[in-house]
């Protein structure tokens, strides 16, 4: 799989994760529809946005940190 592959799918894990969190704490909260263990799901929720997101943002500062370096080689070969 590619890395731009793996990115989209982690950034898509992050974004889905915190919609079904919202989704659920309104449901609970509003319209007293209590879903079994709904705190323990929500929580799941929070948890995989947080690891989805932290990697995410590993996999892209190495990526920006690879350009930058291959920018400054560049830089140095053309001076």
């Amino acid at each position: 799989m590619k890395k731009n592959n793996i990115k989209r799918i982690l950034k898509v894990i992050s974004e889905l994760s915190i919609i079904l969190f919202g989704v659920f704490y309104v449901l609970e909260r509003f319209f007293d529809i209590t879903i079994s263990d709904g705190k323990d799901l929500r929580n799941i929720f929070v948890i995989f946005y947080v690891l989805a997101s932290l990697i995410y943002y590993k996999m892209e500062l190495k990526d920006k940190n690879k350009e930058i370096s291959s920018l400054k080689n560049k830089l140095k070969e053309k001076n």
